[in-house]
């Protein structure tokens, strides 16, 4: 089965007009995420790649460790994997899937599980942002009245 038809199918469960396939890529937005599902040089897969999002400024060592994590244990990929795309500096959810043998079911299901963990990923990407924020905050606060001699076990009295 060819890429085009596949696409189609998905497409369709997912009620979207409209898909094409253009030398052997096809690009959509799913929930205001693009995303582009091109087949691999060899025609045996087909590779997703969806644009999560910039990386937040705030905490950018917790953040990276978190995906970094997440690839490791996959527990927060499912086997896909979390990159940076080297042209825009985006964090990428990629995944490959082979279709050869594959019925339309299955493709559609693997593919929608995609979405899903990309929606996912944008979600966790959103609520890290006010997070690392208020975290920045708290630190910076602590920060301050550790200068007027606030920490340790209490106020000391003269």
């Amino acid at each position: 089965m060819e890429l085009e038809q596949l696409m189609s199918a998905f497409a369709e469960t997912l009620g979207i007009e409209g898909i094409e396939v253009k030398d052997g890529t096809c690009s959509m937005t799913i929930d205001d995420i693009p995303m582009e599902f091109t087949e691999s040089p060899d025609g045996l897969a087909v590779v997703g790649a969806a644009a999560i999002g910039m990386p937040p400024p705030e905490k950018p060592d917790t953040f990276n460790r978190m995906l970094l994590e997440a690839n490791t244990q996959l527990y927060g990929t499912q086997g896909i994997a979390l990159g940076i795309s080297p042209d825009s500096g985006e964090i990428i959810l990629l995944g490959g899937l082979p279709f050869q043998g594959l019925e339309m079911k299955e493709f559609c299901k693997a593919l929608d599980e995609f979405v899903n963990k990309a929606e996912e990923w944008r979600e966790t990407l959103e609520n890290f942002r006010p997070a690392a924020e208020e975290a920045a905050t708290r630190d910076e606060e602590a920060s301050r009245l550790g200068r007027f001699g606030l920490t340790g076990p209490g106020f000391m009295s003269v």
